[in-house]
């Protein structure tokens, strides 16, 4: 699907999160190759993932898009308060990831990654296609521009 220009930094942004929720989601079934099966380096590098990546990609979409699509339209509203809603949990989770009881990590961990899947596919899917059509191009390229050169994947 053809993103706007200025929400293609956060969709590719959202193919590393992606690969990390598909394996979550695996737990012992994902290739040892490819992912640790130990649940203590798989919470660490959820932890070292979640402050390098999804921090500065939350705040984005919390400062720029959000408060944009809950202006234009009642709906949009909804859903960002909503995606709002997952990005605390997803903070929450994980912040709590290096205390987790070993009982409650694989748990905590499988939570996490399904989470991360639904609320990337929820923005890809549903969220930018009605921010595409219910905010002004205008609007649209002053967003593009506060998320700033360097963002997404390089060209």
């Amino acid at each position: 699907m053809k993103r706007h220009t200025s929400l293609v930094p956060l969709s590719q942004e959202h193919h590393d999160g992606l690969l990390l929720a598909v394996r979550l989601q695996q737990g012992r079934a994902a290739l040892p190759r490819l992912w640790s099966h130990d649940l203590r380096a798989q919470a660490a590098f959820v932890t070292r993932f979640f402050a390098e990546h999804l921090t500065d990609h939350f705040a984005a979409e919390e400062e720029h898009l959000f408060p944009a699509a809950a202006a234009a339209n009642p709906g949009l509203k909804a859903a960002a308060k909503e995606l709002l809603a997952e990005h605390a949990e997803l903070r929450a989770l994980a912040d709590s990831l290096p205390a987790a009881d070993e009982k409650h990590l694989e748990c905590s961990l499988m939570r996490f990654g399904q989470l991360l899947e639904h609320h990337i596919r929820s923005e890809e899917r549903v969220f930018f296609p009605a921010c595409e059509e219910h905010l002004p191009s205008a609007e649209l390229e002053r967003i593009g521009r506060a998320l700033g050169p360097g963002r997404g994947v390089p060209s």
